[in-house]
Parts: structure tokens; sequence; C-alpha cells
């Protein structure tokens, strides 16, 4: 498999990147999304449902994160596929030095506008979210069974990987057995002159006529060997 360093996208190859929260139309170029305000990440109370924010587009995805846990993570494997997958796509993954936990950082230079990878992670509807995570509904046999397979397994039950999708569907990435190593990039700001992120996520791309309605990760400048890959998560988002 080709390290992502390899698998460079053209400009002429993106020519309907849409992230979410952005003001820009389907058919906005590349270069216009990426000086597009970074989406909001909305943080709200694990009893509450999370709503779509007045700026997003008909193509465009909201996307939630709840506040962070107050306990300790578990340690996750190595052998877990969040690990193996970086280990695939020759990212490292190991403590940062800003106290920000596990950080996802580059093995090789990453040219501007190469492909990263996606957010992937266990698809939930609304329905199933409401009762695994924010309690607004009470759990059925397959909640309990979900339940009961995240506890076996040493997994964390916290919904603080939810990203909420345009459809009104979710991926969540905190199981580290279906999830990959995306889930290790921190946040970093578009407007922090000596910490800025050099990722961003497209929730709609469309490459070769191919369209993909997913969140994506792209370079939005040249990366050098050693760097921690990071992207904004948003104003409101806690984990800033």
């Amino acid at each position: 498999m080709k390290s992502i360093a390899q698998i460079v996208v053209l400009i002429t190859a993106l020519p309907t990147l849409s992230t979410a929260y952005s003001a820009t139309s389907a058919t906005a170029s590349y270069l216009d999304q990426i000086n597009a305000p970074p989406f909001v990440l909305d943080a709200k109370n694990n009893n509450n449902a999370a709503k779509k924010t007045s700026t997003s587009t008909s193509t465009s995805a909201s996307t939630t994160l709840h506040s962070p846990s107050q306990h300790d993570r578990p340690n996750l494997s190595r052998e877990c596929w969040a690990h193996r997958s970086a280990q695939i796509d020759s990212i490292d993954i190991h403590e940062t030095p800003g106290g920000k936990g596990l950080g996802a950082f580059s093995t090789a230079p990453i040219k501007d506008r190469t492909f990263i990878g996606e957010y992937k992670g266990e698809s939930m509807t609304r329905n199933e979210v409401n009762a695994r995570f924010w309690n607004a509904r009470e759990p059925d046999g397959a909640d309990k069974a979900w339940t009961y397979s995240r506890i076996s397994r040493n997994q964390d039950i916290t919904g603080d990987y939810l990203f909420d999708l345009y459809d009104g569907s979710y991926v969540c990435a905190e199981d580290a057995d279906q999830s990959n190593w995306t889930r290790f990039m921190n946040h970093a700001s578009e407007d922090d002159l000596e910490d800025r992120c050099n990722v961003k996520v497209f929730t709609k791309t469309d490459i070769g006529g191919e369209q993909h309605f997913y969140p994506r990760f792209f370079a939005i400048r040249d990366i050098e060997v050693g760097e921690e890959l990071q992207w904004d998560y948003g104003p409101k988002s806690p984990f800033r």
C-alpha cells in the first residue's frame, strides 16, 4: 500500500470540495474552500441532542463533539485498528509535547493538497446516539449488547468522537477497533501563527467524477517530516 505522501491530489482533480459550515457553494474551488471559515464543533451536554447551525449548506455536514470526559482514557492496545492503520499509512502515533495526549505525526514529507485519510469509525443513526450517549432514549437489546461489547473490550463510551454528517447520521471513532489513526489528530487553530493547523477536513469531495460524502482530510500546506498533523476543530470545541 502506498504511503499518504504518495497519494497526491492535484487541484484539477478536486473541483467540488465542500467543507462543513462553509459559506461556499458545492462547486467552489479547492483554494476557495481552503480559505473558508472552519466548521464548528458544537459542545453540548450529553443529555441534549445536537442542533444544526444556521450557517451550514445543503451539501455540508454539521459536527458534534461532547465535553471531554472527566476520567482517564483507557490504554489502547497497539494491536487495535487505530494503531495498526497508522503503521500501514506510515503515521507515527506518540505523546505530544504540549500535553494533548497522543498525536499523529508525519514520517515522510507530505505535499500540499495531499489526501491524508478519512475519519473512519462506527456508523450510527441519531436514534442509536440518543440511547448510547445522550440518555435521550431508553436503551433496547441492541444498545445493551453494544454497550457490553465496548466495555468488554476496554473501549470508552463518552461520545467525544462523534462526527455529525450532513444526512443526520454519525461517525463514532471512539472504538479503537473500528476507527483509524485520524482519531489521534489534535486541534490547531487556522488563526494561530505559531501553531497553525496543517490539515483540513472536507465532507464532500468529487474526485474523477466520484463523489464522497464523508469526512476526508487534506494537507493545506507542505508538511515536513516529524510535524504533528492537526486540524481546526472550530471555535466552540471543548478540545481547543
